[in-house]
Order: C-alpha cells, then structure tokens, then sequence
C-alpha cells in the first residue's frame, strides 16, 4: 500500500515540529507557508519536499492525500472544512476549531467525506 503524501500547512512555530515527524516517518510530500525565510531554510533541510505559498494549490493537487494545519488558530475551521470538502484527510493542530458548533460541524463533515 502507498504511504499518503502530506502537505504541512503552516511551518512556523508548531509547523516546524510537524514537520520534521511527518518527514521522520516518510510522508512529507508538500510544506505550504508564505514566509521566504522559513521556505529557504526548510528547503536545505527536507530537499524532497515541494514547497508553494496557496493553500488552494494543496487543495486541488490530487497527490496529496492529507494535510496537518499549523496554522493561526482562527484559521483553523474554514481551512480544516475546504480540505475535507476536497476529499483530504485532516490533522489539525489544537484547537480543531474556536467554537463547539464549529468543531462539531468539522467531525460531522469528517464522518460524511
């Protein structure tokens, strides 16, 4: 069986640490940030992964068949939601959502996709 490809989104703070054990375990395929500084660093480190700044690119590339967001907390709803509704597993670092009701849309959505 194929090992699923993984798009980190956020490699910031948190994102680093998701990273580096998705890349230990042989499923980094994609780490998506906006942060030059970071890109280039990470670059060097993990030289098989592809890098890109739009999380619409990790959404409508069929190869990746999950995403882990390390993201800003706020964000953490809609883009956890957009990447269900594309049919991509979802890890998302806590919190899943700032709501309840937003949390618990996000597990009913998780079940239906």
């Amino acid at each position: 069986m194929e090992e699923p490809i993984v798009a980190v989104v956020g490699a910031g703070y948190w994102g680093k640490n998701i990273v580096r054990n998705f890349h230990s375990i042989g499923n980094l395929g994609y780490i998506c940030d906006g942060n030059e500084i970071l890109r280039a660093g990470f670059a060097e480190q993990y030289p098989q992964a592809k890098f890109c700044t739009n999380y619409n690119d990790i959404l409508e590339n069929k190869n990746i068949q999950a995403v882990a967001l390390a993201t800003p907390a706020i964000s953490h709803y809609e883009m956890a939601k957009q990447a269900l509704l594309n049919g991509k597993h979802v890890f998302v670092e806590k919190p899943l959502a700032l709501t309840t009701k937003d949390a618990e849309h996000l597990i009913g959505l998780a079940r239906k996709q």
